[in-house]
């Protein structure tokens, strides 16, 4: 087995900025203020077998150890599991496209590994839960005319699964159901027994549709939108978007979101220049889109299990110009949070010109995707304050 480490070429520099949480109650201390960093590089050995980075580690997840990081192939229908403690690829994970066990021959967009080494796969056809045998074992399809969902939408009735989470117990399901075109306005929770539920408005977000760019060309369209993203964190579901800067939390048990809003002083709180939703042309297309980028925009949250922090980086994009095949640069920023969402520090990272590629934190240190040479690596940052 190799296990390869690479010294970061990023130096680790201090640097500080100021500014408190105006919405909710923090501390008086930016805990930033004096922030820095180093990277080590480390790679996974693939063993004779090939872990396809073709789409970067699209459809990865965790187990709840960390010690698993679970990358679903779909060209193969294979899950790799590879061990991040000891850095190789353990297994190979076969799935079915088609029969009673299939998980579906079209595009996947959820494969999530689930406690127990099962695993849940859904398309816009299909959901299910699938063991490590490829066995389905609990069928989650949600068919429009089978569902009584109160204040959901008739178009939003095709994407229910959009996003879908469920309870420990399995019995209720999670998701952000939206309509294709206009984007994703609220949460639905769903009685996967009854197949009935209800909507929770998210409007603090609903900003994100905003920033849906549509161009039809012919009989095909091409599509630009901002994330709206649902995590569940330690056994709580988190709502945000790239757009804002706010959170929502539902509890366990709860039927009503909290919304947490913040005054960063980094930044703006969301995005501010209006852009066109519908344009005529790939140049118009581009340049909304450019348009669109080169505003603040928000990654997914990240949580520290070792210091109970809750960490999410902003970043603004530089102007491609000329070029739009050029690699895209940011200006990075890295803000923290408590454990109840107060904000406790901000700061710019001018090491860094782009965010780090699908983050988690494991053992106090944040870990991102790299592709080291065609294999599969992780920069592991460790902050230090």
């Amino acid at each position: 087995m190799k296990k390869l480490l690479f010294p970061s070429l990023f130096a680790a520099l201090a640097f500080s900025c100021g500014g408190e949480n105006d919405s909710a109650e923090s501390t008086p201390s930016n805990i930033l203020e004096n922030f820095t960093f180093s990277v080590d590089t480390l790679v996974v050995d693939p063993g004779e077998e090939i872990i396809n980075l073709s789409r970067g580690v699209r459809g990865s997840s965790l187990d709840e150890t960390k010690t698993y990081f679970y990358l679903f192939d779909e060209a193969t229908t294979q899950m790799n599991k590879i061990n991040l403690d000891e850095l190789y690829l353990e297994e190979q994970i076969p799935f079915e496209k088609e029969g009673p066990n299939g998980i579906g021959s079209n595009f996947i967009t959820t494969s999530r590994y689930l406690p127990g080494e099962e695993f849940l796969f859904s398309n816009f056809q299909s959901t299910g839960i699938f063991n490590k045998q490829g066995k389905k074992v609990l069928d989650l399809t949600l068919k429009p005319e089978e569902l009584d969902i109160e204040g959901l939408g008739e178009n939003a009735q095709f994407n229910v699964t959009n996003s879908i989470r469920l309870s420990p117990d399995r019995k209720i399901a999670y998701s952000l159901p939206g309509d294709f075109m206009e984007g994703t306005t609220q949460m639905a929770k769903i009685n996967l027994e009854t197949k009935s539920g209800t909507v929770l408005p998210i409007p603090a977000l609903d900003i994100a549709g905003e920033y849906l760019i549509l161009w039809q060309s012919g009989d095909g369209f091409s599509i630009y939108m901002e994330e709206v993203s649902l995590q569940e964190i330690a056994g709580k579901f988190y709502i945000t978007a790239e757009t804002s800067n706010s959170i929502y939390r539902l509890e366990p048990g709860q039927d009503s979101l909290q919304l947490f809003e913040y005054d960063f002083s980094l930044v703006s709180n969301q995005k501010e220049t209006p852009i066109r939703r519908e344009v005529s042309s790939l140049e118009e297309f581009r340049a909304e889109m450019e348009k669109a980028r080169t505003q603040i925009g928000f990654e997914k949250l990240l949580y520290d299990e070792q210091t109970k922090r809750f960490y999410r980086f902003g970043r603004i994009y530089e102007p491609k110009g000329d070029d739009p095949e050029a690699p895209s640069k940011a200006e990075v920023f890295l803000f923290a949070f408590d454990n109840n969402l107060n904000l406790i520090g901000e700061t710019a990272l001018p090491e860094l010109d782009k965010t780090p590629s699908s983050p988690f934190f494991k053992d106090g240190k944040l870990w991102s995707y790299v592709n080291v040479e065609d294999e599969l690596g992780f920069a592991v940052m460790d902050f230090k304050f």
